[in-house]
């Protein structure tokens, strides 16, 4: 074997993998808009590779020569699918159709069925989700095998020949093919990886919280996100390599950047605290809210700090607090309205029960009158256009115009104020002031009529 077409071979199967690595970022086949146009150049770009394969032959003894046209074809198909490895196979068929030849039908048949094995390769790889030795190894196996029946076409020279160059196309095809196929899974892998971290860097930067992650040993800053940047005041590259101790003033620093405690590094637990200090670069103190875990990755701890502002949480703790307030006063004000209606109630069945009793037309029987259709204020109900009526010096009242009425000392409720408890208040006033006078009339009644008797004994 010319081992110095052999280097030329490997040279051209390297620069495929040099093109296949630079093409990721040039046409990001991720996109299912580009996904076509990756999977045609894909394949006319190994399809040259394997003309210029065709064209580099390498030569085993005196005038015998082999050549690898089928290692790109079966690459291609096997990590882009049956279509990048069906258009790689046509661009190398056109050119030995070019050539001309006894065989150049065994050739393209031979090229077309390596294309149709990887694309059931790449089929059975999918399931697995990446590309595995095994599937290479089979595909090489496939493929050498298709080797084999491409010569036997030609018939008893096509098996002659292929007895004499075979241990060439074994090294080819069966070392060849997952060697490359490990080197294009690297590659693929590594921009799947950074398209992760991209991907990771994005979601990342869109969190509302503020995540850090810092060196447990050194307190060095070795990551973070926008929001982060945005409260502490600093850039991406000014916080990375930062202490991080700067952020947390004493005494808090002890309890929030100084180490984490000994259960959250055994265990991995989490460490929440909130209202803790922070300090941005423009000396203003913030109140946040912090959750801390400790990781170990390759012997070395890292600490992944979350943290917020808590004025939002504070303002809300707040309103949540007048809100209690009020339902409370509000609870008490009907259990009072409730324990005051009670007596009032009975107040007023003893007030009709009177009534009954007493002479129509006396002063009780009107104070007692007035007492039961005395009814609470309305707000709104306008009070200052009454005239001012004398008062009774006796009774404490003041007269209507009726005669026999009068009405309890206490003035009305203003436009202005509170309907609830100045309606309550100035009902029980006028309420209990009849009642007082109805209570002093039955008791003066009663010695009135003692002293009489007396009298007359």
């Amino acid at each position: 074997m010319d081992y110095h077409h052999l280097l030329e071979a490997t040279g051209t199967v390297v620069s495929g993998l040099l093109f296949y690595s630079l093409a990721y970022g040039w046409f990001a086949p991720d996109d299912p808009r580009r996904r076509p146009l990756w999977i045609v150049v894909m394949g006319l770009g190994w399809g040259g590779l394997a003309v210029i394969l065709m064209i580099s032959r390498i030569q085993t003894v005196e005038g015998v020569f082999v050549d690898g046209r089928v290692v790109p074809v079966a690459i291609i198909g096997l990590f882009e699918g049956g279509w990048a490895g069906l258009i790689a196979a046509l661009t190398a068929s056109a050119y030995r159709v070019w050539l001309g030849g006894s065989g150049a039908a065994a050739g393209v048949i031979t090229l077309l069925a390596v294309a149709a094995a990887a694309g059931l390769v790449h089929r059975w790889a999918a399931v697995a989700e990446k590309v595995r030795f095994r599937h290479a190894f089979v595909l090489a196996v496939a493929t050498f095998f298709i080797t084999f029946g491409g010569f036997g076409l030609l018939g008893e020279r096509g098996r002659t020949l292929f007895a004499r160059v075979w241990p060439s196309y074994l090294a080819l095809i069966a070392v060849g093919i997952p060697a490359i196929a490990l080197l294009m899974a690297s590659i693929v892998e590594r921009r799947a990886l950074a398209q992760e971290r991209e991907r990771f860097r994005a979601v990342l930067d869109d969190a509302t919280d503020a995540v850090r992650v810092v060196n447990v040993d050194a307190q060095r800053i070795i990551d973070c996100n926008r929001a982060d940047c945005d409260l502490s005041g600093l850039s991406r590259a000014q916080l990375v390599g930062r202490d991080n101790r700067e952020f947390w003033p004493s005494p808090a620093a002890e309890a929030a950047a100084g180490g984490p405690p000994a259960g959250a590094t055994r265990d991995g637990s989490i460490a929440r605290a909130l209202g803790v200090p922070f300090q941005t670069t423009s000396g203003r103190l913030l109140a946040v809210d912090s959750s801390r875990r400790v990781v170990e990755y390759r012997g070395q701890r890292y600490e992944i700090i979350i943290y917020r502002d808590a004025a939002e949480r504070l303002a809300g703790e707040e309103a949540r607090r007048e809100a209690a307030s009020l339902r409370s006063v509000n609870l008490l004000a009907q259990a009072a309205a409730h324990e005051i209606n009670n007596p009032l109630a009975i107040i007023m069945g003893y007030v009709q029960m009177l009534e009954d009793r007493l002479p129509p037309g006396s002063e009780e029987s009107n104070w007692v009158r007035t007492c039961r259709t005395a009814e609470p204020h309305r707000p709104g109900r306008e009070h200052a256009s009454r005239r001012h009526r004398p008062t009774d010096p006796r009774h404490g009242a003041v007269h209507d115009q009726a005669p026999g009425r009068c009405r309890p000392l206490v003035p009305a409720p203003r436009r202005d104020d509170r309907a609830g408890d100045y309606q309550l208040a100035w009902w029980l006033s006028a309420g209990g002031n009849t009642l007082a006078r109805l209570l002093l009339a039955s008791f003066r009644v009663p010695v009135a009529r003692v002293a009489d008797d007396r009298a007359v004994a």
